[in-house]
């Protein structure tokens, strides 16, 4: 196998530096010290002007108190804006210019041409026969709390409580209404609708929801119909283990949103924020992977869309595509244990924290990453290490040593009639070990004559 020689201890040791410049070069310009700095600075002003020593000490003690009891998204700095753009670019542009490099973008505006955006009042919802026998998911407490599960009751019941109760409904867009929402003609490209959806979801409540902090393992596009949301968020790439996910099964963090504690996770303090403000008819691109915490003001009605991440240049800007809509899209669904072995492994490659920081991968990475998704699956549990590098120097396409972002999409492609010929992975064990055994008869044959 030819390989670039980037192993486990190359990668330590770039995490190492990343460590050791993040904690030394940052030490002055961290939370903690700029809160002490500001708090000594305003206490001794205090004392000059008011020549008082129990005021300066009570307005310190206050200062102190604000200082760590802040929302989450103003520890380390005030946080930065991003992009906007009049409408949807067409899909060249969006996966160039924000998807590939994982920006995030607001569309200003660009839901207001959604039949959504016009018809779905409470009244015309309640109108449709369907929304008295449809039901969706319910879920208590407008601050999200993921231990507290959830129920279901007719969409038509949803609407006449919603305004009363501390409740907000998560769920998929029903069927009968999937129609009103176009797809964005940024992800209008046959393989993506085809191959790469994960799924829809609709957000609706009276305003005043709180998210946990968290982040998905999809791309997504959010539009807002009605009210406001306020998206505050963080680069993966450059939070490295500093966002404090510290529920990995549900990729959130246990954090109160409304009273960082920087004590308790002192991560948040060093990492730079950015802030998303979104007014109704406006859409946001979220990357894949991004830490976001959403809050919403006012009557609030949303739609995603979820797809698999892909960062192959989309060609699809020259077909003659129909006007889709979300009722046209087949989703796979979120639940990525049910996905097919090629886009598990693709995902587990995509999501690896060496991958995410440098845009490609090696064998190290990849034999880490494949080797789990394989001892996760029935008949794979056995595969060698060597059987995996194998499969690596197949889709090293130009022998340079790594897995960059088209090569590794071609996972989805190459994987499975890898896996169906006769070279596939079991059968190249079978062979491996037939031929050994073969070899270790003819030896020891040779021996004794």
């Amino acid at each position: 196998v030819s390989t670039q020689s980037t192993g486990s201890s190359g990668i330590n040791a770039e995490y190492g530096k990343q460590w050791y410049q993040r904690r030394v070069r940052g030490l002055f310009r961290s939370t903690e010290c700029r809160n002490l700095f500001h708090v000594i600075i305003l206490g001794c002003l205090t004392f000059v002007l008011f020549n008082n020593f129990l005021m300066a000490v009570l307005i310190l003690l206050l200062l102190v108190v604000k200082s760590e009891s802040e929302p989450i998204g103003y520890q380390s700095s005030k946080p930065k804006g991003v992009s906007i753009l009049s409408d949807f670019p067409d899909a060249k542009t969006f996966f160039k210019q924000y998807v590939v490099p994982a920006k995030p973008v607001i569309f200003k505006g660009a839901a207001k041409k959604f039949p959504a955006f016009s018809k779905w009042t409470d009244s015309y919802i309640q109108s449709l026969p369907q929304s008295k026998d449809y039901s969706v998911f319910l879920e208590e407490g407008k601050k999200e709390n993921r231990g507290d599960g959830s129920q279901r009751v007719s969409f038509y019941t949803f609407l006449n409580i919603y305004k009363s109760q501390d409740v907000y409904c998560v769920n998929e867009i029903p069927p009968f209404m999937r129609e009103d929402v176009p797809v964005p003609r940024s992800i209008a490209c046959p393989f993506l609708v085809d191959q790469l959806m994960i799924d829809n979801v609709m957000w609706f409540s009276s305003g005043g929801t709180k998210s946990v902090w968290h982040n998905d393992g999809f791309e997504n596009i959010n539009c807002l119909f009605r009210g406001e949301k306020t998206f505050i968020l963080a680069d993966r790439a450059e939070t490295l283990d500093r966002a404090h996910i510290d529920v990995r099964d549900g990729s959130y963090s246990t954090v109160d949103v409304d009273n960082v504690d920087l004590k308790k996770y002192p991560g948040l303090g060093e990492i730079q924020f950015y802030k998303a403000d979104m007014e109704a008819g406006d859409c946001l691109y979220v990357p894949f992977l991004w830490f976001h915490h959403v809050s919403s003001v006012g009557s609030n009605l949303a739609a995603n869309i979820w797809w698999r991440t892909y960062r192959t240049e989309m060609k699809c800007e020259d077909q003659d595509l129909p006007d889709l809509t979300i009722a046209d899209l087949k989703f796979m669904g979120a639940d990525d244990s049910k996905f097919p072995l090629a886009d598990r492994v693709h995902l587990a490659l995509y999501a690896d924290d060496y991958m995410y920081n440098h845009n490609h991968s090696t064998p190290d990475v990849f034999l880490h990453a494949v080797g789990q998704v394989l001892d996760e699956t029935p008949g794979y549990e056995h595969v060698s290490d060597e059987i995996i590098l194998w499969l690596y120097s197949k889709l090293d396409g130009n022998r340079n040593g790594i897995l960059e972002y088209e090569e590794i999409d071609r996972i989805l492609f190459d994987l499975p009639d890898l896996l169906a010929t006769e070279h596939s992975l079991l059968g190249m064990a079978r062979g491996w070990l037939d031929h050994s055994i073969r070899y270790l008869y003819q030896t020891v044959y040779d021996l004794i004559s």
